[in-house]
């Protein structure tokens, strides 16, 4: 008879995808556990980036011939390239850089494989997450407001998120994936818990009175809306309807501070940044060099807007590469809704392209509100797009088949 015993290395084997699945999702909740910024990628880079090495050449060899992955990549090795003429060139900041695209790459190629290997669960650990992020965001509310006077504080946000704009940037990409499971499941009991999780991270922009991104997130929640099938669009827009007037009814304070706030000094940097790119219109200043402009006496390291960030750095060159990526996101996100009966990666995406506006910058850096926001959305667009149909795991459904995972 044969021996069927299993050795370590066969244990091992199995455990993995479980291993790298319960890192990845730690790593997507990183940015409530970690009290500093630079942990997220210190924990990517010592727990997640070390066995993706495992994964990495299998799940790119499925999906370099896919547009968006060639665009991708093109993207960041046009980057890469105009480091070389950063003036002056600084090898250490040159070497940050390509080792953040070395982990991007590895990124996308871990949610490939976790998507591939097994669907189901890589969405129940993003359930997971979302009410992590949820509670998160719950209690960030309650302590922040404990000690300060509600509701005219301009909510702070607490753990590695240094300011209120990245952590409302990074509760809506949780709040639309809230919204995609409602969708996802309708009827069941526990939509009720993502439900009130999308309220929370509406209240989370609105308290921090983040302007751009409680109206993107509006935009993308109602763009997903009428996505939805007729006879669930009427009831999706009365509640998000309600809960955006109950805020500007009951809380009228934080609209009247964010009238005081005025502009900012936004259009003032995105002046200067302009007339700081005309000097290199072309190829822009370089990867490696480091902006600095100075306004009403303040210096100021970034564009608060990443197209205006990338033509200081790439140039017309660069802008025109990273428009032709959101294209060809946006165009196969579209086709990706149209096959599943769901819109979310292709709402998450124009939620992206809005805040992006008013702020991100620079998208090959440390992961901060930029890799939920931009860089995670395309690679569930790949995995989602690239084998789903050759994976013994994950059948392709249609739209009327959709009422489970």
């Amino acid at each position: 008879m044969k021996n069927t015993r299993l050795t370590s290395s066969d244990h091992l084997r199995r455990a993995f995808p479980f291993l790298l699945l319960a890192v990845y999702g730690i790593f997507l909740c990183s940015y409530f556990i970690f009290n500093d910024y630079s942990k997220p990628y210190q924990f990517y880079a010592r727990v997640v980036f070390i066995p993706s090495l495992f994964v990495v050449v299998g799940s790119i060899r499925n999906v370099w011939k896919h547009p968006l992955f060639q665009m991708i990549v093109a993207y960041i090795l046009y980057l890469l390239l105009s480091g070389f003429w950063s003036d002056p060139l600084d090898w250490y900041r040159f070497g940050q850089k390509a080792t953040i695209a070395v982990n991007l790459i590895s990124f996308i190629a871990v949610t490939y494989f976790l998507v591939q290997w097994n669907h189901s669960f890589f969405e129940y650990m993003l359930q997971a997450c979302t009410f992590f992020a949820a509670a998160a965001a719950v209690i960030n509310i309650v302590v922040f407001y404990g000690d300060n006077s509600f509701p005219t504080a301009r909510l702070t946000p607490i753990r590695s998120l240094t300011n209120i704009n990245e952590s409302s940037n990074v509760y809506g990409i949780f709040a639309l994936l809230a919204a995609f499971f409602v969708m996802r499941f309708p009827g069941r009991k526990l939509n009720w818990v993502f439900i009130f999780s999308i309220g929370a991270f509406i209240c989370v922009a609105w308290f921090g009175q983040s302007r751009a991104a409680f109206t993107a997130l509006i935009i993308a929640l109602l763009t997903l809306v009428s996505l939805m099938q007729k006879n669930k669009r009427l009831l999706s827009l009365a509640a998000l309807t309600a809960l955006t007037c109950l805020l500007f009814v009951a809380f009228p304070e934080v609209m009247g501070q964010l009238f005081e706030r005025g502009p900012g000094l936004r259009p003032l940097i995105w002046a200067a940044v302009w007339d700081e790119a005309q000097s290199a219109p072309v190829f822009g200043h370089g990867l490696a060099s480091t902006l600095s402009v100075g306004i009403s006496g303040y210096t100021f390291e970034t564009a608060h807007n990443a197209f205006l960030m990338l033509f200081w750095q790439g140039g017309a060159v660069g802008v025109i590469i990273f428009l032709l990526l959101l294209v060809v996101a946006f165009r196969h996100a579209w086709s990706l809704g149209q096959q599943r009966g769901d819109f979310s990666i292709f709402c998450i995406l124009i939620f992206a392209v809005c805040t992006m506006m008013t702020g991100v910058d620079t998208l090959i850096e440390r992961p901060r509100d930029q890799w939920m926001l931009f860089w995670f959305p395309l690679a569930l667009l790949l995995s989602y797009q690239s084998g789903a149909s050759r994976t013994r795991l994950h059948t392709a459904r249609s739209a009327s088949q959709l009422t489970s995972v």
